[in-house]
């Protein structure tokens, strides 16, 4: 396109007329990237100390056996001293890996806790140049998206810590995520994404303990998505020293986290309704990207997505598809009413060994696009992403029995080939062009079908 141009008064159109067709076709991996670290839920203000709480207080019985007693207990609360220092803690969090898909519960979780929201740094988006100046702290794993995290973590370091000094850098290693999935077995994390804060501190801390120089504390505590109460637990021991907080406070925080995360939810799932919605209305399509949650990251998808923007599509992500199992009824039923399933949101039918949260999303999303038919499909997936690998095949039988139209980016990397991406992008756009003048045949056969029966 720019190449097509000979002065900087056509590039400036041309990058004028882009911006113009991205405003008319809605990105929705690019709002939910930028928006899920925004400040966009209001938390419930900390309870007074002297608010009842129910809790339960455990006595042994005269046979060795234990009773649980229901009682009542006000709220407990910390110093006023303490929360006066935790409005001026400043924590940074690398914005990689799982934080992608968990971000709204960490900033309301540290916001409850009285850390002032501009207090709280997310690292900058993944670029070239990002990577270049800080990727060279050791040998992580083969997999970008893992690798790239110590480029993060030196973005915290020396740039953001140079701005304005950082008292903490939060990076947990989160064991399980959330999943809107049923019949699962297991919602585990990929080893690799889970281990690698643990990973990032010996490669900033064998030589020489660049936190420590800097007066900055490295937090990679354990956490598991999926089990709020032992959550809450973990929570509570990883920042009751450093935050001087009670367990109550840390307890209602994690709470007031878990409906942040609701409520991003709910916001990106009523804008993919309608835009799927809209879609069916015009006889058009959605291209829908089927990633894990880091793919969202402008750096590591490679700006793809507005590739397609511009061509006149709208883009929608996982997260936006819409989970509420009476309106995905329609797409399911017949899934549904021979009993190959109990749920809309269930892969037991195709994939029963569906332990990774990540994984299992994939292959429901494919599902899901291959029951809709104004929803084609981009896979993105990064080089040697070990546990993408099984989908690979499982994807493509899904989406080529239903004749879904599908393109696959595997094995994405740190390079972006501009060229060959743009290459791909128009012979993919090529084949979208013929489904849709399906779509419109289709549409005007049915709507001649029903005229004829209704003059019959």
């Amino acid at each position: 396109e720019k190449g097509t141009v000979e002065d900087k008064e056509a590039v400036v159109k041309l990058t004028k007329e882009r911006q113009e067709l991205k405003k008319h076709y809605p990105n929705l991996v690019e709002y939910e990237a930028r928006r899920m670290f925004q400040h966009f839920y209001d938390a419930e203000p900390m309870p007074e100390p002297d608010r009842a709480v129910d809790d339960v207080r455990v006595k042994r019985g005269w046979f060795g056996g234990l009773r649980k007693i229901p009682t009542s207990r006000p709220f407990s609360r910390s110093s006023a001293e303490a929360a006066e220092r935790r409005g001026r803690i400043r924590i940074g969090i690398p914005k990689v890996l799982n934080i992608w898909s968990t971000a709204p519960f960490w900033r309301t979780y540290f916001v409850t806790l009285g850390i002032d929201g501009r207090n709280i740094v997310f690292s900058d988006n993944t670029s070239e140049e990002m990577w270049q100046e800080g990727g060279k702290y050791g040998s992580i794993d083969p997999c970008y998206p893992s690798k790239v995290a110590q480029a993060h973590v030196h973005n915290l370091l020396f740039k953001h810590h140079e701005q304005k000094a950082l008292d903490y850098i939060v990076f947990p290693c989160i064991t399980h995520i959330p999943t809107h999935l049923q019949n699962v077995m297991d919602s585990a994390s990929c080893p690799i994404v889970a281990g690698a804060p643990n990973v990032i501190k010996a490669a900033f801390t064998k030589e020489v303990n660049f936190f420590e120089t800097r007066g900055i504390v490295y937090l990679d505590p354990a956490v598991t998505f999926t089990e709020p109460n032992m959550m809450k637990k973990q929570l509570f021991e990883a920042f009751a020293e450093h935050l001087q907080i009670t367990e109550d406070e840390s307890d209602f925080a994690a709470e007031q986290g878990w409906k942040a995360l609701d409520a991003f939810d709910a916001e990106m799932q009523e804008k993919g309704r309608m835009i799927l919605e809209q879609v069916e209305r015009e006889n058009r399509l959605a291209i829908l990207m089927i990633g894990r949650p880091y793919h969202s990251d402008p750096g590591m998808n490679h700006g793809v997505l507005e590739e397609f923007q511009v061509l006149g599509y709208p883009i929608l992500s996982m997260r936006s598809i819409p989970k509420d199992e009476g309106w995905l009824r329609r797409f399911f039923q017949d899934d549904l009413a021979s009993g190959r399933v109990e749920y809309a949101l269930e892969v037991t039918d195709v994939w029963p060994e569906n332990f990774s949260s990540n994984s299992v999303q994939k292959v429901w999303a494919a599902k899901f696009a291959a029951r809709h038919p104004n929803v084609a499909v981009l896979d993105l997936s990064s080089f040697k992403c070990g546990h993408d690998a099984p989908t690979y095949g499982l994807i493509d039988s899904i989406i080529t029995a239903a004749g879904t139209p599908y393109s696959a980016l595997h094995d994405i990397d740190a390079n972006k080939p501009g060229g060959s991406i743009k290459i791909r992008v128009k012979t993919y756009a090529h084949s979208l062009g013929l489904h849709e003048e399906r779509l419109h045949d289709l549409a005007v056969k049915k709507a001649e079908l029903q005229l004829r029966l209704e003059q019959k």
